[in-house]
């Protein structure tokens, strides 16, 4: 009976009862919000005036990219956000910040380019905000 019902259905489906009807075609791979998410932030932070916490966030959510190139940026921007972060919150006039702002910015531009790399010239469809015009 169960035979009878499977060759019935074949025959339903236009199918002989030695081929089986094709698989649907599975969906799209759903798009890497970290990376979407990361590249947005960093967008942001770029041009303005320092503000590592907002990059430290960006380095967050690239890490857990299924995207290689921007995980590694990721874990670039997460050490140089922190250094130029410990600065920020001290905001001791004595200390040249200059260097640890330069590997922020030097950080934040690998993240970029490795956005670019997956995503195309900005602006990206996920974001609202204008591309960035150049490096600080």
């Amino acid at each position: 009976m169960i035979r009878t019902l499977a060759v019935a259905a074949l025959l339903l489906a236009g199918c002989s009862p030695n081929e089986a009807p094709a698989p649907a075609a599975s969906p799209s791979p759903p798009a890497d919000k970290y990376a979407e998410s990361a590249c947005t932030r960093v967008t942001l932070s770029i041009g303005m005036d320092p503000f590592p916490p907002g990059d430290i966030d960006a380095a967050r959510r690239a890490i857990e990219s299924t995207d290689p190139g921007i995980r590694e940026a990721g874990q670039r921007l997460g050490p140089a956000a922190k250094q130029a972060g410990d600065l920020w919150v001290k905001n001791d006039p004595g200390v040249d910040k200059g260097p640890a702002y330069l590997r922020l910015a030097d950080a934040q531009q690998g993240l970029l380019a490795a956005c670019t790399s997956l995503f195309g010239d900005p602006p990206w469809p996920f974001t609202r905000t204008p591309a960035p015009t150049s490096g600080r």
